[in-house]
């Protein structure tokens, strides 16, 4: 006997498979982490200039996604007005390394994968061009391992963005 046909009104799995090429696939938890966590600790950031300015969520996009220079150094003297200087020291340091982990998260997201057929047979790369100005291409050799810190940091801006936000709102309200 055959196999019984199937049609869209049947169950579906509670969890598909994953849609990548097995290549991938440890690659694929701990980018879906920096996916979220990256998201949580921009929004804490935005949060963090409400707070800061008492500015609008609009105004506030608008800012943060001006010269990175000017943000940071703004939101510093910001955060200097606002009494939470104890915490300026921290905020400078970190901000300073949101923005560069923020470069090696928009390579991750933005750049080509493939897989390797030279070198290390299998292996998942991946390659940028430039989108602003003419520079070199960036070749990547993402681990999963790497992808998970980078993961995790995003998880500690977020909290720093957002206790710090709560701080200055309690301070300023």
């Amino acid at each position: 006997m055959g196999k019984r046909e199937t049609s869209v009104t049947d169950k579906t799995p509670t969890e598909p498979a994953d849609l990548v090429d097995v290549f991938y696939a440890d690659l694929v938890r701990p980018l879906g982490n920096l996916v979220i966590l990256y998201a949580q600790a921009e929004a804490a950031l935005l949060d963090l200039w409400v707070a800061l300015t008492g500015c609008t969520e609009e105004e506030a996009q608008k800012f943060l996604g001006g010269p990175r220079l000017k943000v940071q150094e703004q939101i510093v003297a910001r955060a200097k007005a606002a009494s939470i200087a104890d915490h300026v020291q921290e905020l400078t340091v970190e901000i300073e390394n949101y923005y560069n982990d923020r470069k090696q998260r928009d390579r991750l997201i933005h750049d080509e994968w493939y897989v390797s057929l030279l070198t290390q047979l299998g292996k998942p790369r991946t390659r940028g061009l430039p989108r602003k100005r003419p520079t070199e291409v960036v070749w990547g050799d993402p681990e999963p391992i790497d992808v998970w810190k980078l993961a995790r940091r995003f998880r500690d801006y977020r909290r720093l963005f957002t206790s710090l936000s709560h701080f200055a709102s309690r301070r300023n309200g």
